[in-house]
C-alpha cells in the first residue's frame, strides 16, 4: 500500500510554496499527499509566527491535530515553519505530543515525514521545482526571492528566514514555463519583498525579469504582491504600465503614514514620499487598483497619529485595504519601545479602520457597474448551483473579494472568459458571462 501524509498550511503565500516544494518531495519520494489529517497516518503542519494571532492559531492546530491520534488513528505530527523555526527548544519542551520538529527548510520537513513513514530521506536536490500544487485551477504563487534584508523594527522575518537571497532569472523562467504547462492562467510573484529582487547584488532588477516573463509568456497574467514603497523606481514603474499582461494592482503594504511613526518602524519612507509615489503610480497605470495593509497601535502612536492615518485612508480611497493589530515580537527593537498602547484601545482603532474602509471598499464594488472585464474562473459557488466564484486582474487571490458568475455552471474552473458586471454584494461583484 502507497504510504501517505497529510499538509496542512497556516500562514502567508510564502508559507503555501513551501508547503508546495514539500508535497513535491514527497511525491518524488513515492508518497501521496493530501489535506485532510484524517486521513493519513502522518500529518505536517506548517506554521506561522508573525504576530500573536498567527502564533495562537498554529498552536491551536497542532493541538487539534495531535488530538488525533487518539480518535482517528493518526500516528505521527511534524510541525515546521516559522513558529518552529522561532520556538523550537520551547515547543519540544511544552508539546511532547509533537514527534518532529524541523524549521523553515522544506528538506528536513519532508525527511521528517519520510522518517515519520519509516521512509529513507536520502539526498533532496539543491533546487526543488514544484510538481504539486495546493491552489485552485488556473493560478499559482512563483516565488522569486527568500529572506529580507529590510529589518523593520517589529518584525522578525529577517531573524527567522534570513536575509535577501534572490532566484536566479532562469529558474524563476523554467519554473513559471511549468506552471503554465500545467494550465496556470495567472502567476502571483511572491517574495517578502519583491521589488528588493536581486537589490543584494548592488541594484534592483525586478524591471528585468518582468520583462523577461512577459516575453516568454505573453498570454499570462502577471501580478505583483508584497512590494514596499520605499523600494519602487522609474524602470519598474515604466514596465508594469507598459506591460498589458501585468495586472493593473499592485500590493503596497504601507503599515503607517504618520512620520514618527514610519521612523520608529524603520520604514525609510515619509508621507510626503508615499503620497507622492502612490500619485505617480495612478497617473503611471490606467486603471490601478492599490491594495494595503495598516499597523494599529504601534508603541508610540497617540489619537493624534491614529486620526492621520485615519484621514489618510479616507482620502487615499484604497480599492482594497486590510489592517492588524501590532503585537510585540521578541528580539525585535520595537518589543523594547515604551508607550505601547492599550490592547482595548488598538482593538477599537483597528474597528474604527475598518468600518471607514468597509464604506469606501463597498462604493468600489459598487461602481463597476456594467464593466466588461477578463474573469478567471476559480471553484463553484455555495451560494447557488448555477454560480461560480471567479477574480479579474484587480482581485488578488485568497485576500480580496471575488467575482459571483451567474449563469456559469458550464463554464469549468481554470478558464478565462468575458464578463459584465451587473451589480455588488458588499465587497464582492456580481456578474455574467459574455
Amino acid at each position: 500500500m502507497q504510504k501517505k501524509a497529510a499538509i496542512i498550511t497556516l500562514g502567508c503565500a510564502k508559507n503555501t510554496v513551501d508547503s508546495e516544494q514539500i508535497a513535491s518531495l514527497l511525491r518524488e519520494a513515492g508518497v501521496e499527499v493530501c489535506t485532510d489529517p484524517r486521513n493519513a497516518p502522518v500529518a505536517l503542519i506548517n506554521t506561522c509566527g508573525f504576530i500573536d494571532s498567527a502564533k495562537t492559531e498554529s498552536i491551536d492546530a497542532i493541538l487539534d491535530i495531535a488530538g488525533l491520534k487518539e480518535s482517528c488513528g493518526l500516528e505521527s505530527v511534524v510541525v515546521s515553519g516559522c513558529l518552529a523555526e522561532r520556538y523550537a527548544d520551547d515547543l519540544e519542551r511544552d508539546m511532547p505530543e509533537v514527534d518532529f520538529f524541523c524549521g523553515t527548510d522544506v528538506r528536513d520537513a519532508a525527511g521528517a515525514v519520510l522518517k515519520s513513514l519509516a521512509l529513507e530521506p536520502g539526498r533532496f536536490p539543491s533546487t526543488v521545482f514544484r510538481s504539486h500544487r495546493f491552489t485552485p485551477a488556473g493560478w499559482a504563487y512563483l516565488r522569486i526571492a527568500e529572506g529580507c534584508d529590510n529589518r523593520c523594527s517589529y518584525c522578525a522575518i529577517p531573524s527567522i528566514r534570513g536575509p535577501l537571497r534572490s532566484r536566479p532569472e532562469g529558474d524563476i523562467i523554467s519554473e513559471a514555463g511549468r506552471l503554465l504547462e500545467d494550465g496556470v492562467k495567472e502567476i502571483n510573484l511572491i517574495a517578502q519583498d519583491t521589488t528588493a529582487y536581486r537589490r543584494e547584488g548592488g541594484k534592483p532588477q525586478l524591471h528585468g525579469l518582468l520583462e523577461k516573463l512577459c516575453r516568454e509568456f505573453p498570454e499570462v497574467w502577471i501580478r505583483l504582491l508584497y512590494t514596499h514603497p520605499a523600494h519602487y523606481y522609474e524602470a519598474l514603474i515604466e514596465v508594469i504600465a507598459d506591460r498589458p499582461q501585468i495586472c493593473p494592482y499592485l500590493d503596497m503594504p504601507l503599515q503607517h503614514i504618520n512620520d514618527g511613526i514610519l521612523t520608529a518602524m524603520g520604514r525609510r519612507v515619509t508621507r510626503a514620499e508615499i503620497e507622492d509615489l502612490i500619485a505617480l503610480l495612478r497617473a503611471s497605470i490606467p486603471s490601478l487598483v492599490l491594495r494595503t495593509t495598516f499597523m494599529i497601535g504601534f508603541p508610540g502612536e497617540d489619537e493624534e497619529a491614529f486620526e492621520e492615518l485615519m484621514c489618510f485612508a479616507k482620502t487615499a480611497r484604497f480599492e482594497r485595504m486590510g489592517a492588524f493589530i501590532y503585537s510585540a515580537e521578541e528580539g525585535t527593537p520595537a518589543a523594547l519601545f515604551p508607550e505601547d498602547v492599550p490592547e482595548q484601545v488598538k482593538r477599537e482603532r483597528h474597528h474604527r479602520l475598518m468600518s471607514a474602509q468597509r464604506r469606501i471598499a463597498f462604493d468600489v464594488a459598487a461602481g463597476r457597474l456594467g464593466e466588461i472585464t477578463r474573469v478567471l474562473v476559480e471553484a463553484d459557488s455555495e451560494i447557488g448551483k448555477d454560480l461560480r466564484v471567479g477574480r479579474s486582474p484587480v482581485e488578488a487571490p485568497e485576500v480580496d473579494p471575488v467575482i459571483l458568475l451567474h449563469g456559469a455552471e458550464n463554464i469549468e474552473p481554470g478558464q478565462v472568459i468575458e464578463a459584465e458586471i451587473t451589480g455588488s454584494e458588499g465587497y464582492d461583484c456580481v456578474a455574467t458571462p459574455l
